[in-house]
C-alpha cells in the first residue's frame, strides 16, 4: 500500500513538473541562438547605416553635401532624368507612357496642358502640370526621325524646403520604370554669404577637377569643368557649371548645375 502511494506521488510530480528531454532542450537552444543572431545582425546593419550617413556621408547626395558645406540657402531646385523607351511610332502610342510618367510623379491626368508638336527632329509630346506639393513637372515624350524614342521627366520647385536627394532619387526611379536612364541633371540656386574679397574658386578647390574654365564678367564669376566629386556613382565624372553673382556687400546668388 505504501509503495502504491509513493508511485502515485511520483506520477503527480511528473505531471506538475514535466521532464524536458535532451532533444527538446537542443531545439530550444537552437531557436534562441537564431533569434540572438538575427537581433545582432539587425543592430549591426542599423549601426553601419548610421555610420555611413553620419560619419562618411556615402549615402548622401553630393550636391546636398555641397549645399551644407557652403551654407547655401536654396530657393530653387530643378531635377531631370531621361530614359530610352521601347520603339513607338505615333502620338497615340506615346501618350499613355507620358500620362503614366506624370501619374508616377503625383499628377492627375486631368491637370495641366498636353501639347503635341511636329518638328524637324521628330514628334514631341509635352505634358506640363503641377502636383499637390507645389512642384512643377514637365513630361516630354520624343520620337526621333531616326527611330529613337525617349522620355524626359523634369521637376522644378521654388521654396526653402527643396529636398535634393529625395527629388533626384524619385525622378531616377520613375524614369527607370520605362527603360534605361541615359542622362540626369540637377540644378540648385540660392543665396550664400560671401565677402567682397573672397574668391568663389574656394568652393571647388578640394574637388578632383578636370578641364576647369573660369570666366569673369565684372564681379560675377562662372566656373565650368568636370569632376567626380559631384557624381552619384563612384568612378564617374560629371560636368558642372557654378556661377556666382554678388547681390550685396556680404551676400550673393549662387547657381550650381550638374549633368550626366
Amino acid at each position: 500500500m505504501q509503495d502504491e502511494l509513493l508511485l502515485e506521488e511520483e506520477l503527480q510530480d511528473e505531471e506538475m513538473y514535466p521532464t524536458v528531454e535532451g532533444e527538446g532542450i537542443g531545439r530550444f537552444y537552437r531557436r534562441m541562438l537564431i533569434k540572438i543572431l538575427l537581433i545582432w545582425g539587425i543592430l549591426l546593419l542599423l549601426s553601419f547605416e548610421y555610420y555611413l550617413l553620419e560619419e562618411k556621408q556615402i549615402l548622401s547626395h553630393p550636391v546636398e553635401a555641397f549645399v551644407e558645406e557652403t551654407e547655401l540657402a536654396v530657393h530653387f531646385l530643378m531635377a531631370g532624368a531621361t530614359a530610352k523607351l521601347r520603339p513607338v511610332t505615333s502620338f497615340a502610342e506615346l501618350k499613355p507612357l507620358v500620362i503614366r510618367a506624370g501619374r508616377l510623379m503625383g499628377i492627375s491626368p486631368h491637370q495641366g496642358i498636353l501639347d503635341a508638336r511636329l518638328t524637324d527632329a521628330g514628334r514631341v509630346l509635352i505634358w506640363t502640370a503641377a502636383d499637390e506639393k507645389g512642384r512643377q513637372h514637365t513630361i516630354t515624350g520624343f520620337i526621333g526621325e531616326d527611330g529613337s524614342v525617349s522620355l524626359d521627366i523634369q521637376t522644378t520647385y521654388w521654396g526653402v524646403d527643396a529636398k535634393i536627394k529625395d527629388t533626384s532619387r524619385e525622378l531616377y526611379l520613375a524614369a527607370s520604370c520605362f527603360g534605361k536612364v541615359t542622362a540626369t541633371r540637377l540644378e540648385v540656386e540660392g543665396t550664400v554669404v560671401c565677402q567682397r574679397n573672397d574668391n568663389p574658386e574656394k568652393w571647388v578647390q578640394q574637388w578632383r577637377l578636370r578641364d576647369l574654365e573660369v570666366t569673369r564678367m565684372g564681379s560675377a564669376v562662372r566656373l565650368r569643368g568636370v569632376t567626380s566629386d559631384l557624381a552619384t556613382r563612384r568612378g564617374q565624372e560629371v560636368p558642372f557649371t557654378l556661377s556666382f553673382v554678388p547681390t550685396g556687400e556680404t551676400r550673393g546668388r549662387l547657381t550650381l548645375s550638374v549633368g550626366t
